[in-house]
């Protein structure tokens, strides 16, 4: 096992874009979620490499479900919400709110290490610009 504070190495930024979704419960979404359980899950596993990561929302200390989060892969958005709407949560109205951000796997296990070279190799990003060219 390595230090917990071992550098983590620095890979390749993923080919494919990708977008967050936050999925919020609506206030039936209980009853939603129990009915369409098996589609839902049939629907996730049959389209698995798409996802880098997913699962259900739970404000922290509670047990309750309060909604979903889904990280996919996509060459764009169109697509990104062809696969969403294909989930019976999503296609009956299970949730009240979804919110979706296109999204950069940046660092972490999933990720296996970091994505920049330098802070300066970021530093545009982090002021909200467009990449830079190199002189």
């Amino acid at each position: 096992m390595t230090s917990p504070d071992a550098r983590p190495p620095t890979v390749p930024r993923a080919s494919e874009p990708t977008f967050l979704f936050l999925c919020w419960d609506g206030p039936d979404a209980a009853a939603l979620r129990t009915r369409d359980l098996d589609g839902h899950l049939a629907h996730v596993e049959a389209n698995w490499r798409r996802y880098v990561v997913a699962g259900p929302m739970r404000n922290p200390g509670e047990d309750a479900l309060c909604g979903s989060m889904f990280i996919v892969l996509a060459p764009d958005l169109e697509a990104a919400w062809a696969l969403m709407r294909g989930d019976p949560y999503i296609a009956n109205g299970q949730y009240e709110r979804i919110e979706v951000r296109d999204f950069t796997q940046s660092i972490g296990l999933a990720v296996g290490g970091k994505i920049w070279d330098s802070a300066d190799s970021i530093r545009h990003r982090a002021a909200g610009g467009p990449p830079q060219a190199r002189p």
